[in-house]
């Protein structure tokens, strides 16, 4: 409906200061679905996916779905944010995709703002070397999750090729309730023809 998407876009723009409408917005069956579709809608069979360690393991069946090959990436055992030695060597011609999840499942480690800026700074220097997009998908059903006073960045805010998928089932403590959107924002690269 459009009035529910039209509402969805106005709450993200009055949190996290975006300018979103009805039509960033795609409805979906939680955030798993919303990843499938977004997937869908990029990947190629052998097309690259990174996952950072430790993840959900429900990506490892979303990225087989459309024959993508899953290839993992190392935290640092601290802090468990990204070795970004070990993303930016991973990163190959043939990656399309990269899935970040912040809060985590299973660590609940918050991806800081520093964290995020470096991942779009590695992301649009491979983007100039392999000369196309590499997206960045943000998993984001633990977002209001957090009892520790952080702020989360809103990750479409720092790299132009970011999808975000999400879920009201954690938020809202109903879980198996199976709610979600797909935000493709207007800077994406052909975000109409991917809308």
């Amino acid at each position: 409906y459009e009035d529910v998407r039209e509402k969805i876009a106005d709450s993200i723009n009055r949190r996290f200061e975006t300018d979103f409408h009805m039509y960033n917005i795609v409805m979906s069956v939680g955030a798993a679905g919303a990843m499938n579709i977004a997937m869908y809608a990029l990947m190629d069979p052998g097309d690259e996916v990174m996952v950072m360690c430790p993840y959900y393991p429900g990506y490892t069946s979303f990225i087989h779905n459309w024959q993508g090959k899953k290839v993992e990436v190392a935290p640092d055992s601290k802090t468990f944010q990204p070795d970004f030695i070990d993303f930016e060597m991973k990163i190959t011609e043939n990656t399309k995709l990269v899935i970040v999840n912040s809060p985590n499942n299973p660590t609940g480690a918050i991806y800081t703002e520093e964290t995020i800026m470096k991942l779009a700074q590695i992301l649009e220097q491979k983007e100039k070397e392999y000369g196309h997009e590499i997206y960045l998908l943000s998993d984001e059903p633990y977002r209001e999750l957090v009892y520790t006073g952080e702020e989360l960045p809103y990750l479409t805010k720092y790299y132009k090729n970011t999808l975000v998928a999400y879920s009201f089932s954690k938020s809202l403590s109903v879980p198996g309730e199976r709610i979600g959107y797909l935000v493709i924002p207007d800077e994406v690269s052909e975000s109409q023809l991917l809308i």
